[in-house]
């Protein structure tokens, strides 16, 4: 048995390299970079700018600290290939303008065939499994400067090899029209101007080993360090929310997402967006009673690389 998990080191740290080469994943936390919440998701990732949300935490942490009430929210994202992506958080405001929440977000492949390396089956099963448990705490220092922290403690496993890791992620957000005289924004034909930006996993990596008694390897897969910038304003008197984000890590290209949304009504949102050239759509619908708010979002995400259209359901309660 730990014959074949050296065999199956190897050949996990020999896909991530080639991964990596496309430039298009096989890196340590490849998984949060795919939006996992439905409003999100349906307006292309675009989130870095978005406050007064429970998502912002996955995105830009000092989104939470304008958090009115206490807010919970859970999705799931269906993936073909037997992937599974699900997320669960809990955000509750506190004193002098500020928030804390908690979080889970799980990742996962069902059990696939173990071979080796001349492809006979070795009779047994592999899975994998990825963790990202979070802490996030944010606060409104002045009326336009929020300044959020989250802290994770990431957790994967693939057959019988695990590794865990903390990492750090910062985030600061603006809001322009806090910086000007009261009301006098509310005519101009763009409002709610917001800018965010975002350092990701900070000292975030998997140190990986195994051993037998004719051979060991170890290896530590960094997080790529990641820059991410946004804005969103609204338009149409307000009617309309835009986003734009650019991020960029140390292994990737720099790529953009672009999303916006549309409030038919007080309960009924429209959205779409662009996340990385793959276009995506969502709605959202609000169901008030008295001091408590029930919603319930979806989203779609066209096929990428062959793999297939994912569809997001979330739902999120306020109270």
């Amino acid at each position: 048995m730990k014959k074949i998990a050296l065999i199956l080191l190897f050949l996990i740290l020999k896909a991530q390299v080639i991964c990596a080469q496309s430039e298009d994943g096989g890196y340590a936390g490849v998984f949060l970079q795919i939006p996992i919440l439905a409003r999100p998701a349906g307006m292309g990732g675009a989130f870095l700018a978005i406050p007064n949300d429970a998502s912002a935490q996955l995105y830009n942490p000092a989104g939470i600290s304008t958090t009115l009430k206490k807010t919970f929210a859970s999705s799931y994202r269906i993936m073909k290939l037997d992937r599974k992506l699900s997320f669960v958080t809990l955000a509750i405001p506190t004193k002098l303008q500020s928030a804390i929440a908690i979080s889970w977000l799980y990742a996962g492949y069902g059990d696939v065939t173990a071979r080796n390396s001349s492809g006979q089956d070795l009779g047994t099963t592999i899975s994998s499994s990825e963790h990202d448990f979070g802490l996030t705490f944010a606060k409104q220092f002045t009326p336009f400067l929020n300044i959020g922290t989250k802290l994770n403690y990431y957790h994967k496993k693939i057959s019988t090899l695990s590794a865990s890791s903390v990492g750090i992620n910062l985030g600061v957000l603006f809001t322009v029209d806090s910086m000007v005289a009261y009301r006098k924004m509310d005519n101009k034909p763009v409002t709610d101007i917001n800018f965010g930006l975002t350092l990701n996993h900070l000292a975030a990596k998997y140190p990986w080993a195994a051993q037998t008694d004719q051979l060991s390897a170890t290896q530590d897969d960094k997080f790529p360090f990641s820059v991410g910038l946004g804005a969103s304003c609204r338009t149409i008197k307000r009617y309309l929310l835009l986003a734009l984000d650019l991020e960029k890590n140390e292994k990737q290209s720099t790529f953009a997402r672009f999303g916006g949304e549309y409030t038919l009504n007080k309960n009924f949102l429209l959205r779409t967006g662009l996340n990385r050239g793959v276009l995506t759509a969502g709605a959202g619908f609000r169901f008030v009673h008295t001091k408590t708010t029930l919603g319930v979002d979806c989203a779609w995400q066209a096929d990428r690389a062959d793999e297939g259209s994912d569809f997001v359901i979330s739902m999120q309660f306020t109270f």
